[in-house]
């Protein structure tokens, strides 16, 4: 699997990654209530919907076809375990991954919407 190649690389992409999901999530005006991004009953959730939908991101960035896979590396890795520290079990992220899809994919296309000046960022050449 792609990996960066150090904590710093590691780090730099997570905060990426977790700007550029907050900035969709305002663009497509999505808000959090309680941690919650979809609408559910219950008490808050102990780890953020952002929280997982930037992991889901991050999965798909680094190339992890494999829900086991990617969740092993999640475990294993001290600069995400120090950046995530309240994991999901594999099966509740899979759950919760789930129950948020539908919304990565209505913020892919708030992705792509986005204009660099949106983010305070200069125009594409």
């Amino acid at each position: 699997m792609p990996d960066p190649q150090g904590p710093a690389d590691l780090e730099d992409l997570v905060v990426t990654a977790y700007a550029a999901l907050d900035d969709a999530i305002k663009h497509a005006g999505v808000v959090c209530d309680k941690g919650k991004l979809v609408p559910r009953r219950g008490p808050p959730p102990e780890v953020d919907d952002r929280e997982v939908l930037c992991l889901a991101l991050l999965q798909e960035w680094l190339g992890y076809d494999s829900d086991l896979s990617w969740y092993q590396w999640l475990e294993n890795n001290k600069t995400m375990r120090s950046l995530f520290p309240r994991m999901l079990t594999r099966q509740k992220w899979v759950e919760r991954r789930t129950l948020l899809t539908p919304l990565l994919q209505k913020l892919s296309g708030a992705f792509m919407e986005m204009t660099p000046a949106e983010d305070g960022l200069p125009p594409f050449p």
